[in-house]
């Protein structure tokens, strides 16, 4: 059986999981808790497995409960819920934590996590795995092969010079910095600029350097 201890400010919300998650016979909620206070008594008294917690706690955050089980007790999952997803929480909390759960997921997705966390796995929603795999992506690439990667999935192939240029547009660089840079014409970088217009079928410069923003950022769809 899976102890579960439940960590969550409405009480609403609290009595909804712990009504879906005694439906099942492989596990069961063996506390609750409003705060993050609470929430480190009732795992010294209760030895939970799994802890499921709000990241937005009052007094103690999500985060810092979570830590202060983590380093007295161990062998607890700790596995955050939370209803928006926020870049800069899920990679403070990633790092301390087991799994990151939007609070919008199905029962029998709850459910799975509870046990893929018990036997050790780290679970996250999709929402939140798509966060982690693009912060990846950007520590290991830069702005110019991440851009030339989501365009040529979108079957758009831009030259070396194309993508350079591209990015010093991102950069909000005039015509005449780009062609300084290069050590090319106006009439070559307005041609480059041109050509670069026709394969994303996009005419105005404020809008490509738009469309050119959001892929670097997210991978946007067009």
């Amino acid at each position: 059986m899976i102890k579960v201890l439940l960590v969550e400010k409405q009480r609403l919300f609290r009595r909804g999981i712990e009504a879906l998650i005694s439906a099942e016979q492989d596990m069961k909620v063996v506390g609750m808790a409003e705060d993050g206070n609470s929430a480190l008594e009732q795992v010294a008294t209760l030895n939970p497995d799994v802890v499921l917690i709000d990241i937005h706690m009052p007094n103690l955050s999500g985060i810092h409960t979570a830590a202060r089980i983590k380093q007295q007790f161990s062998g607890v999952r700790v596995v955050f819920l939370t209803s928006e997803v926020e870049k800069e929480l899920i990679i403070r909390a990633i790092t301390i934590g087991d799994g990151f759960l939007l609070k919008d997921l199905y029962p029998d997705n709850l459910y799975q996590a509870i046990r893929d966390a018990y036997r050790g796995q780290v679970v996250l929603s999709g929402d939140v795995a798509t966060i982690l795999v693009n912060t990846i992506r950007e520590l290991t690439m830069d702005s110019k092969n991440v851009l030339s990667i989501r365009l040529q999935n979108r079957g758009i192939h831009l030259t070396p010079r194309e993508l350079d240029i591209a990015i010093l547009l991102i950069e909000g660089k005039t015509n005449k910095q780009i062609a300084h840079t290069f050590h090319l014409s106006g009439g070559t970088v307005k041609n480059y600029i041109s050509d670069l217009y026709m394969k994303l079928d996009i005419r105005n410069r404020n809008e490509v350097i738009k469309y050119l923003t959001g892929l670097i950022d997210g991978g946007v769809p067009r």
